[in-house]
């Protein structure tokens, strides 16, 4: 699977669950600066660095939540800069310290290996400032996320058919439900 792909059945299911009044879902919008470029002396449009692909709300709460997707195809996710971009990180932690359910969606793809397959997974990672992972991620200490990572502190995302459909797609709103119990 394509980090696209994933991202559109992430969408596809959360439509589903906002026509049933459960949960409301939407991309975060691409924010941009203008700019004088001085090779050509006027004004230019850059893109700024990217916040995280989704945000939303759960009722009757109206407590939201903010997740990134990602897609794995190794045995563990980095999280050097060209995969999770620190603005991201930042803005996700900045969110959790108010109470927003903040995680990292991963789906890790399935891997044929000499010794045998390994399924693929899809996890809810959560993401806060005092959480062991990140607390090592700052100081250094870690620069992954693995399966076990997500074994042990991770909440696995069930792939299943809503009634009344016909394909399956991530449960994420099951997912929420669990995260919002943590910590």
């Amino acid at each position: 699977m394509k980090a696209k792909e994933f991202e559109e059945a992430c969408l596809y299911r959360m439509r589903q669950h906002e026509e049933r009044g459960e949960a409301t879902m939407s991309r975060y919008g691409v924010q941009a600066s203008f700019y004088k470029d001085p090779k050509r002396e006027e004004m230019t449009w850059r893109p700024i660095q990217s916040l995280p692909d989704f945000e939303g709300v759960i009722p009757p709460s109206g407590r939201q939540f903010i997740f990134d997707c990602k897609v794995c195809s190794s045995a563990s996710f980095p999280l050097d800069e060209d995969k999770f971009k620190r603005r991201q990180l930042k803005h996700l932690v900045t969110r959790a310290k108010f109470g927003v359910i903040c995680f990292l969606l991963i789906h890790f793809n399935e891997r044929i290996l000499q010794r045998g397959i390994v399924t693929s997974e899809t996890w809810a990672f959560p993401v806060y400032a005092m959480h062991p992972l990140w607390r090592a991620f700052d100081a250094g200490e870690t620069k992954r996320i693995t399966r076990e990572d997500c074994q042990e502190y991770g909440v696995k995302v069930e792939w299943n058919v809503l009634s009344g459909g016909r394909t399956i797609r991530p449960d994420i709103l099951s997912a929420i439900d669990r995260l919002k119990e943590g910590r």
